[in-house]
């Protein structure tokens, strides 16, 4: 079903607004740069909203506060119009975004089914902004990593590049792989693309080929493969390029993977990324998705929205899946426990097989 999304300006529609979704319902949160923090809606009256809300010191003039209830997300846009006692602030709301979409499946979660037996964790974290800081606090051993490969790659090649993404997402390649973590081949740059290939190869020329002033300025390289580094064979955080001046074939592609995978085993070698070993606590489960819990604040520094991250969870018998998933909210709650929720982007079959195996044992189905 598609997202529908009603905008409410209307201050005769307010009242009804608060109490049909923000009143009795705890699931009230106000947007922080940290994440969502749990709140509470004490009322609306006369034109002005009371939220208690706790740990904030300075409230920002503008802000927005939102709530989930049923097939309903509601973002309130509010001015702040002053401060009671016991952390009770009062705002001037401005207006509503409504969004409606049915859940398309099951969720589960262990607190709400009083599930004491089933206990999952999350181990062996790692995220692509901390994959980015171990490679800028490592210089010396990048740059080792990366004179190791071009040492064999330039005696074939007549130019290579090696970026990672610690130098920025500013570069067209970092961008692309970060989306589509496939190899850009394009034999000749010359030739016209047979129409299989025509769409990405127009879309190289445009949003890739374009904005290379090295390439611009060298007509002579005439062909191209560039292909991603992959944390795991998942997290993409960097990428080997390699252009000549005659016509390649697929076989140069085997050739950069095999680099590329090379560069992989370098830095595991080396030691560099900071994975967190401790355990987290999963509190939901569903097939596109999951949530853990925490209540020690260090653990936030592994997590930012819409980042990748990479773990294992522990499942039952001995097994574990292996997932590359985005991070979708944070929420900050009244009790100081902190929730993460991740959307599942890739699993490997193995994975896949032993986490709906567990989803089916506890009764979800797709």
């Amino acid at each position: 079903m598609a997202e529908q999304i009603k905008t409410i300006s209307d201050r005769n529609m307010f009242e009804k607004v608060f109490y049909t979704f923000f009143h009795n319902n705890n699931k009230v949160y106000l947007k922080t740069k940290s994440g969502d923090l749990r709140i509470t809606f004490f009322g609306y009256a006369d034109g002005i909203a009371a939220f208690k809300i706790p740990y904030v010191k300075n409230m920002p003039e503008t802000c927005i506060i939102t709530t989930r209830f049923k097939q309903y997300t509601v973002h309130g846009f509010f001015k702040l119009s002053g401060k009671d006692e016991d952390n009770m602030y009062l705002f001037h709301p401005v207006k509503f975004q409504m969004m409606s979409i049915a859940r398309k499946e099951g969720r589960y979660s262990f607190e709400e089914a009083g599930d004491s037996k089933q206990v999952l964790y999350v181990v062996n974290l790692i995220s692509d902004f901390i994959i980015s800081n171990s490679l800028a606090l490592a210089p010396k051993k990048v740059d080792q990593v990366k004179e190791t490969l071009k040492f064999d790659l330039s005696k074939q090649f007549q130019h290579v590049k090696i970026y990672f993404i610690n130098e920025g997402m500013s570069d067209s390649r970092m961008k692309y792989f970060y989306e589509n973590p496939t190899p850009i081949f394009i034999p000749d740059l010359n030739a016209p693309p047979s129409p299989q290939v025509e769409k990405s190869f127009n879309s190289f020329v445009n949003n890739i080929y374009s904005k290379d002033y090295y390439l611009q300025n060298r007509k002579n390289l005439v062909s191209e493969v560039s292909v991603p580094i992959l944390y795991k064979g998942k997290i993409p955080y960097g990428y080997i390029q390699i252009n000549c001046e005659k016509v390649m074939t697929e076989a140069v592609v085997t050739i950069i993977k095999r680099m590329a995978i090379i560069a992989e085993e370098l830095f595991k070698k080396n030691n560099i990324f900071y994975v967190e070993k401790d355990r987290l606590l999963v509190s939901d489960v569903s097939y596109s998705g999951m949530g853990v819990v925490f209540r020690d604040r260090k653990y936030i520094r592994s997590f930012k929205e819409n980042s990748y991250i990479y773990y294992d969870i522990l499942l039952p018998e001995n097994k574990k899946a292996s997932m590359l998933s985005i991070v979708r909210n944070i929420e900050l709650m009244e009790n100081k426990i902190i929730k993460v929720g991740f959307a599942i982007k890739d699993v490997d079959a193995l994975s896949e097989v032993y986490y709906q195996e567990f989803l089916e044992s506890i009764g979800l189905s797709q």
